[in-house]
């Protein structure tokens, strides 16, 4: 049936140009003028609505997807088969994005929590070439210092994109991360940068309606 196969082709190319124009330096451009804070944003002329989460029982908070869902520990250990599991990771079914922590048994006081990120960034270089250092900060609030890494991480199939930040809560170092593959690193990296920014210490027992975590 000559006729369906032309309108088979037809859909297809039409569907090839859409998936041009998603990842199209223009469109990329386009949405990048956009931010989280507004509440919905375009990723790759996806919708996708953001909002504060708080978690370990209302003492941290960091703006996410709305609709970003707690990893079970089986789908954890796959995506983390290496060990250093973290406590609690978050993702959707169609973004390359992913949020969680790891609220760590160190022991560090927030007046030195800018000397941690030199520990930190030893350990990150003793895994070997595998890891590359981006740059590093430290951010001072009122109530607490966030420092954070921005680095690459290689595996054999593909390179991911992570931002990681640590803070001291209640004594402990809380270790918080963001990542997505580097191939969506031109859309991707202010969404990251922005969540970066938006996490905070909560005042004590705080809650979001309902949709705190616990620890």
């Amino acid at each position: 049936m000559p006729e369906l196969d032309e309108e088979l082709i037809k859909k297809r190319e039409l569907l090839e140009q859409f998936e041009r124009e998603r990842f199209s330096q223009e469109t990329i451009e386009k949405e990048n003028g956009q931010s989280i804070f507004d509440g919905e944003i375009q990723v790759n002329m996806v919708p996708v609505t953001f909002g504060e989460r708080i978690f370990l029982d209302g003492k941290a908070a960091i703006w996410m997807p709305e609709d970003f869902e707690e990893l079970t520990p089986e789908e954890v250990a796959v995506s983390y088969p290496l060990g250093n599991k973290p406590d609690k990771v978050y993702s959707n079914s169609y973004l390359d994005l992913a949020a969680g922590y790891n609220y760590t048994q160190h022991e560090v006081p927030d007046e030195y929590m800018g000397d941690f990120l030199k520990i930190a960034r030893l350990a990150l270089e003793r895994t070997g070439p595998k890891v590359r250092i981006l740059t590093e900060n430290v951010r001072k609030t009122e109530k607490h210092t966030i420092s954070s890494i921005e680095m690459i991480s290689h595996t054999i199939t593909e390179s991911i994109y992570n931002l990681m930040y640590f803070t001291s809560l209640e004594g402990r170092v809380l270790l918080g991360f963001i990542n997505f593959n580097c191939k969506n690193r031109k859309r991707y990296k202010p969404i990251a940068q922005e969540m970066l920014s938006s996490f905070r210490l909560t005042d004590k027992g705080e809650q979001a309606d309902g949709s705190a975590d616990s620890e």
